[in-house]
């Protein structure tokens, strides 16, 4: 298997030279017959095989109704704009075009996102899957059901690669070694020294936390409350409980691993208790993007660090990102639209991003199986495709033996007057 290295910002780059091109190249197709692993073989003047590619995202329409900068915009349209510049460009391998399959999801319904990877799978026949936050269910079950490559955004536990082995891979890291470098980084940002920290967790991610528990005893740092909860991201009787336990074990920095609405009830208690710890916060079920930090009481959260592997803060720092600009000014062209670079980063901004992110990793797996296109020779090329640039997250590879793509992070900080992150490091590879 050839070795292939995707230069994802050098190509979504290029698509600001292309943009106000008119020249589109059309195919006179005569005939379509069935192919296998869910494509079509379309003859026309020569062969073009058509994959079927699923893109899951989930659906925050309720959200958005309650905040509209939840919403994220059109993820279905957000994918045909970076497969359109594909084309555009002539990034396709010869020889495949790709048919999107959308599939949207319930995202705090664990049963709609097995639904979707049953659509996906045995209705729809795909070739492959990518998601977006929150689909892990889902992800595990094209993985271990169908045998379906899937590359899904959110980390996992270590175990959950092992049963999708070889076919499930994300663009975050596991969760151990998400967790443990974040403990790292907690531990080298000082805050942790001749401190009481504290920990409120849940137990969807205790592979995570254990090893992580592990590095502080190994490193001496004095954890001396615990609190878990069971809960799926939507809050529950355990979040105003870690806060009385923090309160009566004197906890003075507080690690908060819970979905977002827990973390923002454990918020909203503390300030009425009139208890400020130091909050140490990470990637974890989104609270490291501006809709999400932006809800929490200032008085609270006003200066909060946090590890993110996202390069969430750039544009409020004054980082130049090409590569981000250049992925929003082609879904501009495509959809139409403009799209807000001023003010918080909202859902769909983050969306846009994180879309040409997926399809980055997508079209590194293609190119470097286009030889013979079979599901096997994809995983392949995935594991051999070497560093691939990311426009709205840290630059990773997979191997053989690690299916989780990005290896490096940074530090951010919330600046409540913003309201918005602010990237206060440059990124730094993992430590473990």
């Amino acid at each position: 298997m050839r070795k292939f290295k995707a230069v994802g910002l050098v190509a979504i780059a290029a698509l600001i030279a292309v943009a106000c091109s008119d020249d589109k190249s059309t195919t006179d197709t005569t005939t379509a017959v069935d192919g296998t692993d869910g494509t079509d073989t379309t003859v026309a003047g020569g062969e073009v095989q058509v994959i079927k590619i699923g893109y899951a995202f989930p659906d925050l329409a309720a959200f958005a109704v309650l905040n509209k900068s939840f919403a994220i915009g059109d993820p279905q349209l957000q994918a045909e704009a970076v497969i359109d510049s594909w084309r555009r460009d002539g990034l396709l391998p010869e020889g495949i075009d790709i048919e999107l399959v959308a599939a949207p999801y319930n995202i705090v319904e664990p049963a709609a996102k097995l639904g979707v990877c049953t659509s996906l799978a045995q209705d729809e026949q795909v070739f492959a899957v990518v998601a977006g936050i929150s689909f892990t269910e889902g992800a595990e079950c094209l993985a271990t059901r169908y045998q379906t490559p899937i590359i899904d955004t959110d980390g996992a536990e270590p175990t959950v690669y092992s049963r999708g082995a070889p076919w499930f891979f994300t663009l975050r890291p596991d969760h151990v070694r998400q967790f443990v470098n974040y403990g790292y980084w907690a531990i080298d940002s000082g805050e942790l020294d001749g401190k009481r920290v504290g920990m409120y967790f849940e137990t969807k991610i205790i592979e995570g936390v254990e090893a992580m528990r592990a590095l502080f005893e190994e490193q001496g740092v004095n954890l001396v409350s615990v609190t878990e909860t069971s809960g799926i991201g939507i809050g529950g009787a355990e979040d105003p409980l870690s806060i009385e336990r923090f309160i009566a074990d004197d906890v003075e920095v507080a690690l908060p691993l819970v979905g977002g609405s827990s973390a923002a009830n454990m918020y909203g208690f503390a300030k009425g208790q009139d208890y400020r710890p130091v909050w140490l916060d990470m990637d974890y079920s989104e609270h490291t993007t501006d809709v999400a930090a932006k809800t929490n009481p200032p008085e609270q959260y006003d200066g909060t660090l946090a590890m993110t592997v996202t390069r969430v803060g750039e544009r409020a720092s004054g980082i130049q990102n090409p590569g981000a600009e250049a992925c929003l000014a082609n879904y501009e062209r495509y959809a139409a639209v403009e799209i807000e670079r001023e003010g918080i980063e909202t859902g769909e901004y983050s969306s846009i991003l994180r879309t040409c992110d997926l399809f980055a990793v997508l079209l590194a797996g293609l190119t470097g199986a286009a030889d013979d296109l079979t599901k096997e020779n994809f995983v392949t090329a995935l594991e051999n495709a070497g560093t691939i640039e990311l426009v709205g997250s840290g630059n990773g590879s997979f191997d053989a033996f690690d299916h989780s793509f990005i290896d490096e992070y940074r530090t951010v900080q919330w600046d409540a007057d913003c309201p918005c992150w602010k990237a206060i490091s440059d990124f730094a590879p993992m430590r473990t």
